[in-house]
């Protein structure tokens, strides 16, 4: 499924793991109908998250490179 060894999962568990907690808090707000600044604050940390996720990603990326050679 995913190429993820242990050494990337420690890094990237954190990650993963606020992401999906921004989404069962969002999912919630909306479900209870509870929507306030907070789902909006969700959001948005959300996509910071996914964004600093993806940076992180391309860091390790090129860790790897640097062991191959």
């Amino acid at each position: 499924m995913w190429d993820i060894n242990k050494d990337k999962l420690k890094y990237l568990g954190f990650y993963y793991f606020s992401l999906y907690f921004l989404a069962a808090c969002t999912a919630f707000d909306f479900y209870m109908d509870t929507v306030t600044g907070f789902t909006f604050g969700y959001v948005g940390a959300f996509a910071y998250m996914y964004i600093r996720l993806q940076s992180v990603k391309e860091l390790l990326k090129g860790m790897d490179d640097d062991k191959e050679q």
